[in-house]
């Protein structure tokens, strides 16, 4: 899989407790700068031109502009983070301040994954994990979007539940049974979709 398994350190500003057991860590692919390069370097080239062939100075403002406009966007590629522990989904966003935000695993209902155009040809693509209460938790332009997906849904569908201090009590019902009320739920729900569309 693409993504670090605990490999990579996790930031300090993502509050993983210590009872929790780090099961992957990524970052937006890098790829998702290049739009960004590619217009800097037309506006250094601009700026370059401008002022070679002109006799103002004011198309060197573009010079400082197209250097900025790639470093800004790969400094977010760089400070956004996100991590998968056997109890919680983290992700840390922000350059100049920072946002945390965490979802328990007990809490995913539904996810899903998409990849644009170029998406696909570069190996990335975005992954939505529905959280119950009706809020929503992604994961942006990250290397296999499906293999992350079934990692959460395997950690969310668990024979134990997953991120709650219930997880050692006696649960009424298999796991099995569980799982197929789970799949009816999620059966009635793609049916009413389909019939709101």
């Amino acid at each position: 899989m693409s993504g670090e398994r605990a490999t990579e350190a996790v930031d300090e500003a993502i509050p993983v407790g210590e009872s929790e057991t780090v099961v992957w860590t990524g970052r937006p692919r890098v790829t998702v700068v290049v739009p960004a390069v590619v217009v800097g370097v037309v506006l250094v080239a601009a700026g370059v031109a401008g002022v070679v062939l002109g006799e103002s100075w004011l198309p060197a403002v573009l010079i400082p502009v197209g250097v900025a406009i790639p470093a800004w966007r790969y400094l977010g590629n760089r400070r956004t983070q996100y991590v998968i522990t056997d109890e919680a989904l983290y992700k840390r966003t922000g350059v100049l301040s920072r946002s945390v935000s965490q979802a328990m695993l007990s809490t995913v209902q539904n996810s899903a994954f998409s990849q644009s155009l170029t998406g696909s040809v570069f190996g990335y693509g975005s992954v939505g994990f529905e959280i119950a209460g009706g809020g929503e938790f992604t994961y942006r332009r990250i290397g296999d979007p499906r293999e992350i997906r079934a990692l959460v849904d395997e950690a969310s569908g668990g024979d134990t539940v997953v991120g709650s201090s219930r997880a050692g009590e006696s649960v009424p019902g298999s796991v099995e049974q569980w799982r197929a009320v789970r799949e009816e739920v999620r059966a009635v729900r793609r049916l009413l979709e389909r019939r709101a569309e």
